[in-house]
C-alpha cells in the first residue's frame, strides 16, 4: 500500500504506522512457517489445541471478517459525514489495550479453523485476504476517518485505525503461539 503523495499529516502518519506494524507482523509470521512440512503443520501440542495449519486458517478467516467490519465501519462513517479531508476531523488514536488483547480468549465461531490444508494454500489465502484488506482501506487513503466505532468481541468499541491495529496484533499473538508449538519437545523434526 502506498502512502506517498498528498495525504494529510495526521491520517497518513497514523495509517502508515499501522500498516508498517502490520507488515512487520506478517513478515514474522511468514518467516516462522516457511518450509514447514505437512506433519509440522498438523501437529497439535495438546487436546483441543490448534495446529499451526489451523492457526493460519484462523488468521485468514479473521482477516476476512475484519474486512467486512472495516467496510461496514467506513460505510457508517461516510453516512455520518465522518470521513473528511485532513484538518476537518481529528485522527483518532490507533492504540489498543494489548494486555487485554493478549489474554487467552476463545475465537468467535465464524473464525474457527479447518484442518489439513497445504501450506501453499494457507499462505495464498493470507495474501489474498491482505490484498483485499488493503483495497478496502484505500477508500480512506488521504482522508481522516472520524471516531466512528464498531464493537470487537474482546476489546469493545474500536475505530477504523484501531481495527487495523488489531490485525497486526492478532498476527503477532498467533506468531508467538506458533513459536511455542515449534518449541514443544514432541514437535516433528521434519
Amino acid at each position: 500500500m502506498s502512502f506517498d503523495g498528498e495525504m494529510g499529516a495526521g491520517s497518513s502518519t497514523t495509517l502508515k504506522a499501522v500498516w508498517e506494524e502490520n507488515t512487520v507482523a506478517r513478515a514474522a509470521l511468514r518467516d516462522e512457517v516457511r518450509g514447514l512440512s505437512d506433519a509440522q503443520l498438523s501437529f497439535r501440542p495438546g487436546p483441543r489445541r490448534w495446529s499451526i495449519g489451523e492457526i493460519l486458517d484462523h488468521l485468514c478467516l479473521a482477516e476476512r471478517a475484519m474486512i467486512r467490519s472495516i467496510s461496514r465501519l467506513l460505510q457508517h462513517a461516510a453516512g455520518l459525514g465522518q470521513i473528511a479531508e485532513p484538518g476537518f476531523l481529528e485522527t483518532p488514536s490507533h492504540d489498543i489495550d494489548l494486555d487485554l488483547y493478549n489474554r487467552p480468549a476463545g475465537a468467535p465461531e465464524s473464525v474457527l479453523p479447518s484442518s489439513d490444508r497445504p501450506l501453499e494454500r494457507l499462505l495464498a489465502g493470507l495474501e489474498e485476504s491482505r490484498e483485499r484488506l488493503q483495497e478496502v482501506t484505500r477508500r480512506a487513503e488521504g482522508r481522516v476517518v472520524g471516531n466512528v466505532t464498531l464493537p470487537h468481541f474482546q476489546l469493545g468499541q474500536l475505530n477504523f485505525y484501531q481495527w487495523l491495529a488489531v490485525q497486526g496484533a492478532h498476527e503477532a499473538k498467533h506468531t508467538a503461539q506458533i513459536r511455542r508449538i515449534k518449541a514443544d519437545p514432541a514437535f516433528p523434526k521434519q
